[in-house]
């Protein structure tokens, strides 16, 4: 075969494939749109706040946020400054989580980013308040749990650890790690 013929082959070839392939052409953004439509927000709200009653009517959750914005496709709201407020099953005591960023999942599971603060509203109880930087509340359970560094402050002391289980039904709060207790009468919480 001929130099020519073969470079004319050549040039044939490349030039199917490339209308083929075609990967100059724009992309097909159909597919691109219809995946951002997807992942919108369903509502972007300030200052919204959401209350959940028991079946006897008595306030058990409340959760507000500087700026709420929901997903409703993945059962997801993400918080802006959110403020969490439990009150116990049995009705005897309140705390209140508060921090920089938060996501509600499914509406139960509440994840609470960046200085986190748990704050007693009882403030007749042994532990005032706990620091953290990371807590995961499941709202249906009435527990809260991390494994990150803790610090508890109560009257007279300041507890720090790793890792926390709380248990606001049965009352309980347990540190997975302890790493240092200072008993003093000037160990007042931080405001």
């Amino acid at each position: 075969m001929n130099r020519n013929v073969i470079l004319l082959i050549g040039i044939l070839f490349v030039t199917g494939a490339l209308l083929i392939w075609r990967p100059f052409a724009p992309a097909n953004n159909d597919a691109n749109e219809t995946g951002y439509r997807a992942i919108q927000p369903d509502f972007t709200a300030a200052g919204l706040v959401l209350r959940v009653y028991a079946d006897d009517g008595q306030l058990t959750h409340k959760i507000s946020a500087k700026e709420m914005t929901h997903f409703s496709p993945i059962k997801l709201t993400e918080l802006e400054q959110p403020v969490y407020v439990v009150t116990s099953s049995d009705r005897t005591s309140s705390w209140e989580v508060m921090a920089e960023a938060g996501s509600f999942y499914d509406d139960k599971t509440l994840v609470l980013e960046r200085d986190v603060r748990i704050t007693k509203l009882d403030s007749s109880d042994f532990m005032e308040r706990a620091e953290t930087s990371y807590l995961t509340i499941d709202t249906t359970l009435e527990t809260m749990t991390t494994d990150q560094a803790v610090t508890l402050y109560g009257r007279d002391f300041i507890v720090r650890g790793i890792g926390l289980q709380a248990n606001l039904r049965a009352q309980t709060l347990e540190l997975d790690n302890h790493v240092q207790t200072i008993y003093t009468s000037t160990a007042q919480p931080r405001n």
